[in-house]
């Protein structure tokens, strides 16, 4: 499998850096100053930063307009846990995939995603829950937030003006189901420090005693850098009020980009809620699964851009979700991505 020491990712304001080894996994940075890290998986005792590397490689996808990797590491000890991850990167704006299981027929009975580090002097903190209408302005203090329930999106806002934030709603329904294990017991913990805000993911642990699944697990998430402002469009073509992460959803969009003109650009609008308990739109049908929408409007943005360009044009999305009102992410899918590179490879 292939290992490269490092790779570079680069649009015009923001860049992003994947690490084979060591204790980040990746580093999103801003005008070249670094925002976000995010870090390494734990099972247990055994912390993936202590263990091998297996794959890390890159390729650019549709037309430039974004740039893919995966990376794969081993937990040599236990029962060598193996940790996939799958990344997307456009518009200021990234996606993760977490794949995690036991290679040797073992469970898993203590996880810990990733710590998330907002690297800066921040001025303001802000989250939202599963629900709400709008997010939290919370105080800067040494304790920020500890509890057992997972924050849909975290932003931070620095000194410098600078807006970072790390988005896992769209997987609460995973989430739910790690921490609803009989026993199970979760924590999320985001504090501030010298340096900047940390967000330290515990999923689940269980008791000694337990029944542990032998499962392998999943979790994706969306993390990103605010893109210069923009006004926003007043007018929209096309309106899609609901759960975008229906099926029908995605036909209306995907039907009407393939309609589109040539040198057209095209406004979507999505409306609704940030969370959906329809079991249907995850594969679930019968189900009350909670989940929200926001990874999967990223991957369409992707293809509709990808689609629009080939035309001469572009898409735009704006979303009028309720609690999303000044999200960074949301307000990178509002403009049009530009262009991909990997400085260090500029032969690709």
């Amino acid at each position: 499998m292939k290992i490269e020491s490092q790779i570079q990712i680069a649009s015009a304001t923001s860049s992003f850096e994947l690490y084979p080894d060591g204790s980040e996994s990746a580093a999103l940075f801003a005008n070249g100053r670094k925002v976000l890290s995010i870090g390494r998986i734990r099972t247990g005792n055994f912390d993936e930063a202590l263990g091998l590397a297996e794959k890390l490689r890159r390729h650019m996808a549709n037309d430039t307009l974004s740039a893919e990797a995966e990376s794969e590491n081993v937990i040599p000890f236990g029962c060598e846990y193996r940790v996939k991850r799958q990344w997307k990167f456009a518009g200021n704006t990234g996606e993760l995939t977490d794949d995690i299981a036991a290679d040797n027929g073992g469970k898993i009975d203590d996880l810990s995603l990733e710590e998330i580090f907002f690297a800066g002097e921040a001025v303001g903190v802000n989250m939202l829950f599963a629900g709400e209408k709008e997010m939290q302005k919370k105080q800067i203090s040494p304790v920020i937030y500890d509890g057992s329930d997972l924050p849909m999106a975290v932003q931070v806002i620095f000194a410098d003006g600078v807006r970072a934030e790390f988005y896992c709603g769209d997987d609460l329904w995973r989430h739910n189901c790690a921490a609803l294990s009989p026993g199970a017991v979760s924590r999320h913990l985001i504090t501030a420090e010298a340096g900047g805000i940390r967000w330290v993911r515990h999923i689940f642990s269980l008791p000694e005693d337990a029944v542990a699944e032998k499962r392998p697990w999943r979790f994706k998430a969306l993390f990103a850098v605010a893109a210069a402002a923009d006004d926003l469009p007043e007018k929209a073509d096309l309106l899609i009020d609901g759960c975008f992460a229906a099926a029908s959803a995605h036909r209306d969009f995907r039907s009407f980009i393939r309609k589109q003109e040539e040198n057209s650009t095209p406004v979507v609008r999505i409306s609704g809620e940030n969370c959906c308990e329809d079991g249907s739109h995850v594969s679930r049908p019968g189900k009350k699964v909670l989940h929200g929408m926001l990874g999967e409007i990223f991957d369409e943005y992707i293809w509709s851009n990808t689609v629009m360009a080939r035309k001469g044009g572009s898409c735009r999305i704006v979303t009028d979700i309720r609690g999303l009102d000044g999200s960074v992410i949301a307000g990178n899918l509002a403009l049009v991505p530009g262009k991909m590179s990997f400085p260090d490879r500029e032969e690709l």
